[in-house]
C-alpha cells in the first residue's frame, strides 16, 4: 500500500525554501501566499508613508469606499502607483509579477524582502514601457498582458532611503 502522506511529505521536503530563509528577520513572509505577500508589501508601505507623514490617497468610488480592484494601488504626491511586492530568489534576485501595460498608473514601487532586508525602487510607467526599467519577460507562453520585471540586489535601494528616493522621484516626475 502506498503511503501517501509520507510521499508528499518527502517531496515537499524536497522542494522547501532556501536554506537563507530558515532564519532571518523577515522568515515569516514566506509561510503567505503570494497574494498575502502582495498586501503585507501594500500595508507596509501605507505605513511607512504615514510614518514619513508623506501623504497617500487610495482608489475610492463614488461613495468614497475604498476600492478593493482598482488600476492602482495607492497616490502619493498625486502620482499614482503600482504596488509590487517580491521576495528573494534563490539566485539573490526580485522578481516583481504581474505587471501590466494596459492598466491606468503612473509609476511601479516596487519592495524586494530577503531574509533581513527590505529593498525598492520606483520606475516609471514609461520606463517600463521603454524598457529602461529593465526587461520585461512574460507571464504565459505567447501572451502580451502580464509582465514580470526581475531586478537584482544592487538595482535596489535599501528601504532606508525611501524617502529621500519617493521625493526626488516624485519631484522630478513628468
Amino acid at each position: 500500500m502506498v503511503d501517501y502522506i509520507q510521499l508528499f511529505k518527502s517531496i515537499v521536503e524536497k522542494h522547501k525554501n532556501d536554506k537563507k530563509w530558515d532564519a532571518g528577520s523577515f522568515v515569516g513572509i514566506k509561510s503567505l501566499s503570494n497574494t498575502k505577500v502582495g498586501t503585507v508589501g501594500q500595508d507596509f508601505i501605507e505605513g511607512l508613508c504615514e510614518t514619513l507623514n508623506i501623504p497617500i490617497e487610495f482608489p475610492v468610488n463614488i461613495l468614497k469606499k475604498r476600492l478593493t480592484q482598482s488600476p492602482w494601488d495607492l497616490k502619493i504626491f498625486g502620482i499614482s502607483f503600482e504596488l509590487k511586492t517580491a521576495t528573494e530568489d534563490t539566485g539573490g534576485k526580485f522578481q516583481f509579477n504581474h505587471i501590466r501595460y494596459h492598466r491606468k498608473y503612473d509609476a511601479v514601487l516596487c519592495l524586494g524582502v530577503s531574509p533581513d532586508e527590505l529593498l525598492f525602487n520606483i520606475y516609471s510607467k514609461a520606463n517600463i514601457a521603454t524598457g529602461k526599467a529593465g526587461k520585461l519577460v512574460s507571464m504565459e507562453k505567447g501572451g502580451n498582458a502580464s509582465y514580470k520585471l526581475t531586478k537584482s540586489k544592487h538595482e535596489l535601494f535599501h528601504i532606508d532611503d525611501f524617502q529621500e528616493k519617493l521625493i526626488k522621484f516624485t519631484t522630478s516626475f513628468e
